[in-house]
């Protein structure tokens, strides 16, 4: 997966990335990828009414950099990646 054919929004902006992995139940082996400029302790906010990962979902790594972008989707096999922006 390249990063540059993301077309990340705040990438221009010089706003840094952050990504998560996250599969939607605990026995499932289908991992999914959400890319966002939302701060961190947002995305892992246990009191948040409408999160940007369900409370449900097991959430198996969460990371700051775009450079975990191609690592993880080799690791976890993912191909298209879920990108939300603030704006």
């Amino acid at each position: 997966m390249e990063v540059s054919k993301l077309k990340l929004p705040w990438a221009d902006k010089g706003k840094l990335t952050n990504v998560c992995v996250y599969k939607k139940s605990k026995s499932s082996r289908t991992y999914y990828m959400l890319l966002t400029d939302h701060h961190v302790d947002i995305i892992n906010n246990a009191r948040a009414t409408k999160p940007l990962v369900d409370h449900k979902y097991e959430i198996i790594e969460l990371g700051i950099g775009s450079s975990l972008i191609k690592s993880w989707a080799d690791k976890y096999k993912i191909k298209k990646p879920q990108i939300v922006s603030k704006y």
